[in-house]
């Protein structure tokens, strides 16, 4: 329980992190308003419409997973000091996780919440809150296993806004494997997610568990 506290503290305290996650949530407040105002000209503004900042702003999300586990790895090196503090690599992976769940899942609620406003979509709103929390924990398996922000960022962006809607316009099938899918249609990608997820989360906990710190 320390070790979660202490891990939670480290990431609220990382003024990178209350940047990002409050670039992300304005950056959503103003897309949500375009698209409201641009649909309020035609017609009533619907789901689909209220799903268009989301896949806009999931970046934000990304890019906050990978700060959380690169700023383990810049500067000082922290990660030795956090293993002073908890050895057992496996539980330790397993306590970050959850800080960061934790963390994540107000920020991705409340951004959830103002894409669905103007379009009454709150239905889909909790499926859409556990897609970015998802995300952001993806974010930061990847980061775990790179160990640096910028490539990580770099792989991620690019998987999401280049390699997907590429991918996607080839063939409609690929899209329902797909990590951003979710983003396209909360409820349908979840599944897609979680898996993405796990598997990234398993694979970043092996490689902290056997490769030097």
């Amino acid at each position: 329980m320390n070790i979660a506290r202490a891990e939670l503290r480290k990431l609220l305290t990382l003024p990178s992190l209350s940047l990002t996650a409050l670039l992300t949530w304005t950056a959503n407040l103003l897309l949500t308003y375009a698209y409201a105002s641009a649909e309020s000209r035609g017609e009533p503004p619907d789901d689909a419409a209220a799903l268009i900042p989301l896949g806009y702003t999931q970046a934000g999300f990304l890019v906050l997973g990978v700060l959380a586990a690169a700023s383990e790895y810049q500067g000082g090196n922290q990660v030795h000091t956090t293993l002073l503090a908890m050895p057992r690599r496996l539980p330790l992976q397993a306590v970050k996780a959850l800080a960061l769940a934790a963390l994540a899942l107000p920020v991705a609620a409340a951004t959830a919440a103002v894409s669905a406003l103007p379009a009454g979509g709150a239905t889909w709103v909790p499926a859409a809150t556990v897609y970015l929390t998802l995300t952001t924990l993806l974010g930061a398996a990847v980061a775990g296993v790179v160990r640096r922000a910028v490539p990580a960022v770099v792989l991620l962006l690019g998987l999401y806004f280049i390699a997907g809607p590429l991918l996607r316009a080839q063939s409609g099938t690929s899209a329902a494997y797909l990590p951003d899918t979710a983003a396209l249609d909360p409820y349908r990608g979840a599944a897609a997610t979680i898996v993405w997820t796990l598997s990234a989360l398993t694979l970043a906990a092996l490689t902290f568990h056997r490769r030097d710190a």
